[in-house]
């Protein structure tokens, strides 16, 4: 499409189709403004959205950065290469008339793809954490664990029964308030017991500070511990905690031996936050 000459058409349009959950997924929920670091989030805890859709070239003659287009399609300046997420702070910043000439195309791009790279994790993922993050973490909760007591096989009082199903629950609702890449590390240490701080930064395509972020915020909840200390001999292990299992520590294995068993998918419960799967 060649360049607008005249008012009848506007080239600023709405991002093409997919563009916008794409720069969602890419965006850690969090401005990509990285110098300095901006951790202003575009969902806010209350789950209003504040985050602005930036033009790195602008779409419209006079528009910060336009000049750099070269006129020939004006579709890709809506597409994912051009546009970013950034506060209101910074969206306004690289856009002022006053600042805008501080903000190159090149500069912009390498901010951008610095920026996503941290969180090319799996697009299904963030995705998930967006609808966690708008609808809040929903936890489907056990009512009562029938399958699960099958399996066990303790022939418990139901009294007994009833205490433990609470107990499940309330660790549920404590799951319910990790992050989803939180809970998916939990369920990856639950799966094999223990495992190595290298091999879960591997797995997650994550880089070291946020892995490191996210193991904080399990090792707050109780629930997984890394050795780091210099003379652990399971130094830059992940291990389990039971502090978050009101001191019933062996629920850990249990869950991991009922999912073996039942063929249940763990991380439909620890992630997806369906404890119903013990019905």
């Amino acid at each position: 499409m060649a360049k607008r000459t005249n008012g009848s058409e506007k080239n600023r349009k709405e991002p093409l189709a997919g563009v916008a959950r794409r720069l969602w997924a890419f965006s850690g929920n969090e401005c990509a403004w990285g110098d300095p670091h901006c951790s202003t989030r575009l969902v806010t805890e209350e789950g209003a959205w504040v985050g602005k859709i930036a033009h790195i070239i602008g779409a419209e003659p006079g528009s910060a950065r336009h000049e750099a287009w070269d006129g020939t399609d004006v579709d890709q300046l809506r597409d994912f290469d051009n546009l970013m997420l950034l506060c209101g702070v910074h969206h306004d910043l690289i856009d002022s008339s006053v600042t805008r000439h501080d903000y190159t195309v090149e500069y912009l791009r390498a901010v951008k793809q610095k920026h996503e790279a941290k969180y090319r994790y799996t697009v299904d993922d963030i995705e998930a954490e967006f609808r966690d993050t708008v609808n809040g973490s929903l936890v489907r909760p056990a009512t009562t664990m029938r399958r699960f007591f099958a399996w066990e096989d303790a022939n418990q009082d139901p009294s007994d029964e009833q205490d433990f199903l609470q107990l499940v629950n309330r660790f549920a609702g404590r799951v319910g308030g990790l992050t989803r890449m939180a809970r998916q590390v939990l369920a990856l240490v639950v799966h094999e017991e223990t495992t190595d701080f290298e091999l879960v930064l591997r797995r997650f395509s994550a880089d070291r500070t946020t892995l490191l972020s996210v193991v904080r915020e399990l090792q707050k909840a109780e629930m997984v511990y890394l050795h780091a200390e210099e003379y652990d001999e399971d130094r830059g292990q992940l291990s389990l905690l039971s502090g978050a299992l009101e001191g019933v520590p062996e629920m850990w294995d249990e869950l991991r031996g009922f999912c073996r068993d039942e063929k249940v998918d763990l991380k439909e419960i620890l992630v997806d936050l369906d404890f119903s799967r013990l019905d």
